[in-house]
C-alpha cells in the first residue's frame, strides 16, 4: 500500500520542479528574446533593426549568452548604424562564435575591429565581409585548440 502512496508523489513532484524557472537560464527562448526586444525599444531602437537581427539573436539566446552582452552588442551595432545585410552578418558572426564557445563580448570585438580595419582600407561590403568571415574562422580555429 505505500509505494502505491509514493508514487503519485514522486510524479507530482517531478512535475513540480520542470515547471520551476531560473531567470537567464531556462526561459523560452521566444519569452527572452520579447524582453529583449522591449528593452531595445525603450532605448530608440527600430523596428527593422530588431527584425533583422532576431534569428541571430535567438541563437545567442540559446547559447546562454548573458542577456546584458547580448544588449550591449545590439546598442553598440545600433550607435554606429549598421543596417541591412551589414548588421544582419555582424550578429551572424557573433552569434557563430558565441556557439563555439567564446565569451559574447569579445566575439564582438573580434567581428567589429575586422570590419572597422577592413572598411577603414576603402574594402566594399563583400570584401568587408570576407575579412569578417576569415576573422571568425581564425578565432574558430583558436578556440578548437583551447578545447583540445
Amino acid at each position: 500500500m505505500q509505494k502505491k502512496n509514493a508514487l503519485p508523489i514522486v510524479i507530482f513532484a517531478i512535475m513540480l520542479v520542470s515547471f520551476i524557472r531560473l531567470p537567464g537560464y531556462c526561459e523560452p527562448v521566444d519569452t527572452t528574446f520579447e524582453q529583449l526586444k522591449l528593452e531595445l525599444k525603450n532605448k530608440g531602437v527600430s523596428d527593422e533593426f530588431i527584425t533583422i537581427t532576431e534569428n541571430s539573436v535567438k541563437r545567442l539566446i540559446s547559447s546562454r549568452a548573458l542577456l546584458a552582452d547580448i544588449k550591449s552588442v545590439l546598442l553598440d551595432l545600433w550607435g554606429e548604424g549598421r543596417n541591412g545585410r551589414a548588421l544582419k552578418n555582424a550578429v551572424a558572426s557573433v552569434a557563430e562564435l558565441v556557439e563555439s564557445g567564446d565569451n559574447t563580448l569579445e566575439a564582438a570585438k573580434i567581428t567589429s575591429g575586422a570590419a572597422h580595419k577592413a572598411e577603414s582600407e576603402g574594402l566594399n561590403q563583400f570584401a568587408v565581409g570576407m575579412r569578417v568571415k576569415k576573422a571568425v574562422q581564425d578565432r574558430k580555429a583558436y578556440l578548437k585548440t583551447l578545447k583540445n
